[in-house]
């Protein structure tokens, strides 16, 4: 398993793979995605600011794609992954603040998730063995929402606004590689010790390969490409001046503050 990272150094956005202890990072030249070639420059945790660990041309959000919350909400299964896209201004990173909308008085809710990054470009993919090959690794989300504003016309629901605020689509701290998914449990804390979602991946209606080959039949994935597989039960309102950290214990911890 390798992590990789994407961070600001005086000034300077580099990447590079993370050290076992996660202490420090070895900088890489290059694309992280085809042949990164590694250097000798080795910096300090404590000397970087984490952002977000690529650059999507895209973030795609799932919805319903956990059994366990659908059958919460007597929603039914369906036949191919449900998604809306999270605008690129909303992408963030690591300690990155979650602003509260303006004008807005409703409540905002966390939505810890698996982030899937995709490797390279891909579309039609027609089998999920070449979309498994396309996954570069996965990644932690807080997929944040405004709930209030869903319904808040009667004729159109409206996820792109409610999903699409600056800083709602949180992703990091790295992208970890050579995971299996199915094997991966989200955890979402409140202020370090409140446990709000705790529930694993394998409950997934489609799994990671499935839902990168549905996608390549609706559109062209590129690398570094999001993809937020949904959440599942525990998500919830955020009370202001709250932090929230979303945990895999094989990837890391994504932790902001909100209000």
């Amino acid at each position: 398993m390798e992590k990789w990272s994407r961070f600001d150094h005086n000034g300077d956005i580099k990447f590079g793979k993370l050290s076992s202890d996660g202490a420090s990072i070895t900088v890489y030249n290059g694309d992280m995605f085809v042949s990164p070639l590694g250097t000798d420059e080795i910096l300090s945790i404590n000397d970087v600011k984490m952002l977000s660990p690529c650059a999507p041309s895209k973030m795609i959000a799932l919805w319903n794609n956990y059994k366990a919350l659908a059958d919460e909400k007597g929603l039914s299964y369906p036949e191919r992954p449900l998604y809306i896209f999270k605008s690129p201004t909303s992408f963030a990173g690591p300690n990155d603040h979650i602003e509260h909308p303006l004008n807005y008085n409703g409540d905002v809710f966390f939505e810890g998730e698996l982030g899937i990054v995709i490797g390279k470009t891909v579309k039609n993919l027609d089998n999920t063995t070449d979309a498994k090959n396309a996954i570069f690794g996965y990644t932690c989300i807080n997929d944040v929402t405004a709930f209030g504003l869903l319904k808040n016309d009667p004729n159109f629901d409206q996820w792109t606004r409610c999903k699409g605020f600056d800083n709602f689509g949180v992703f990091g701290p790295c992208i970890a590689t050579g995971l299996e998914a199915k094997d991966l449990i989200i955890k979402t804390i409140i202020n370090d010790s409140d446990i709000k979602q705790d529930y694993p991946v394998s409950d997934m209606m489609f799994s990671t390969d499935e839902i990168v080959m549905y996608l390549s039949q609706n559109m062209t994935l590129h690398a570094g490409d999001v993809i937020c597989v949904g959440t599942s039960l525990g998500l919830g309102p955020m009370e202001k001046g709250s932090k929230v950290t979303v945990n895999i214990e094989s990837i890391g911890s994504l932790t902001n503050t909100y209000g």
